[in-house]
């Protein structure tokens, strides 16, 4: 296997990567802890309103099959290898081709239903970059946002935001979703509706296998940034109870 691509700078690592001890925390320049999830800005300081650009954090680089998350439960919301009963758990339905990761400052609420009645659940918004890069775990890179499918988990809305890096070399050839190749929508059509089935459990649902505009998706960026602003959190960055 690969050696794990990790990014470089205000960074501190523990365990090993892939098993339950692996842990990234993140630090400003005075080396004082920092929330990926509530420290960083959602939006590039260049940004104005209708702009669809926003800071993604980097998760799990393409390619890596171990599943790595900002844990909202920890102090200071390190991203960590995700666990079950103990073991580690890993995306065994074919190797993920995009990176995956989550933007700062956003939350679904649990509170808020959707049309057909599904809430939110409760985690920062999920991003698939479709990009060249593979992208290290703990980058903070600013995307152009594409557009948005609604998947629904276990009667959650668990939306996925798709971006493109901004400086990508495909970047200048996608605004839309009707840019992105059919190929590659097809492949995380399936990816998302069959990755599960791969630990035994039944198929995602998606409200819709077309890919929503960059407009519906700033849209839901905005609305869970406006819930990330009004839902009380812990001194350490844990949600409130």
């Amino acid at each position: 296997m690969s050696q794990p691509l990790v990014a470089t700078g205000n960074f501190k690592t523990k365990g090993t990567f892939g098993t339950p001890n692996f842990e990234l925390s993140f630090f400003d320049d005075a080396g004082k802890p920092l929330s990926p999830w509530h420290d960083l800005a959602l939006f590039p300081k260049n940004d104005t309103k209708g702009v669809q650009t926003v800071n993604m954090v980097v998760e799990i680089p393409k390619g890596r099959m171990e599943k790595l998350e900002v844990n909202k439960e920890l102090p200071h919301n390190p991203i960590k290898q995700d666990t079950k009963k103990g073991k580690p758990r890993y995306y065994s339905y074919g190797v993920p081709f995009f990176n995956y990761g989550m933007l700062p400052q956003t939350w679904e609420n649990p509170k808020v239903k959707d049309k057909a009645g599904h809430a939110g659940d409760g985690d920062p918004l999920d991003v698939i970059e479709i990009g060249s890069e593979q992208l290290p775990t703990g980058s903070i890179v600013e995307v152009k946002v594409l557009g948005v499918l609604e998947l629904i988990d276990q009667g959650e809305v668990d939306y996925k935001i798709i971006v493109v890096k901004s400086d990508d070399e495909m970047a200048e050839g996608l605004d839309t979703p009707k840019d992105i190749d059919e190929d590659i929508v097809a492949r995380l059509v399936d990816w998302l509706k069959m990755y599960k089935t791969a630990e035994g459990k039944a198929k995602n649902k998606l409200t819709s296998d077309t890919i929503s505009g960059p407009s519906t998706a700033m849209k839901v960026i905005r609305e869970t940034h406006k819930y990330w602003k009004k839902q009380k959190f812990t001194a350490t960055g844990q949600v409130a109870k």
